[in-house]
């Protein structure tokens, strides 16, 4: 029973990476606009960025591709482990730890996406607290890189 919610929770950290990438595949122009609005600092109504911001719609767009590359690696990562772990479930506990490995990684790259890129980046860096349309992202990555880090930790348990 262990094993299948740790394939559970590895499905739950691949759809996690999978639908964010693909949403911001479908919604193209807007998850482009958020970044720009973002990394631009365009509204900062209190703290002021300390350092340069990002003008350049290539700059941008390239920001947007390393978000949605990391998000599909982890969705990827999280299906491969789940496949893994499913066909080595009645395996031993040592082929078992093997399989886990995509799956330990997705949650890892997870948690660097979005409390990387978001919390330590976006609101240490651009602030991103300050204005609706960050903050609603700041608090959304917080909970997805969460997610992340208790399904991993969860995971990587030798319980099984």
């Amino acid at each position: 029973m262990i094993r299948i919610t740790k394939i559970a929770a590895a499905l739950f950290i691949g759809a996690i990476g999978a639908l964010f990438f693909l949403d911001n595949l479908f919604n193209l122009e807007a998850a482009f606009s958020v970044v720009s609005f973002v990394v631009s600092g365009a509204e900062q109504p209190y703290y002021k960025i300390f350092g340069p911001t990002v003008s350049s719609t290539w700059l941008t767009y390239l920001a947007l591709l390393m978000i949605m590359v990391a998000e599909l690696v982890v969705g990827v990562l999280g299906f491969v482990g789940a496949f893994l772990m499913f066909n080595h479930r009645k395996g031993s506990a040592e082929d078992f730890s093997i399989a886990k490995t995509p799956a330990i990684s997705a949650g890892v790259l997870g948690m660097l996406v979005w409390y990387g890129f978001f919390v330590v980046i976006g609101e240490g860096y651009f602030q991103m607290w300050q204005t609706e349309t960050g903050l609603g992202s700041a608090e959304g990555a917080f909970r997805y890189g969460t997610i992340c880090a208790i399904f991993m930790f969860y995971i990587a348990t030798k319980n099984d």
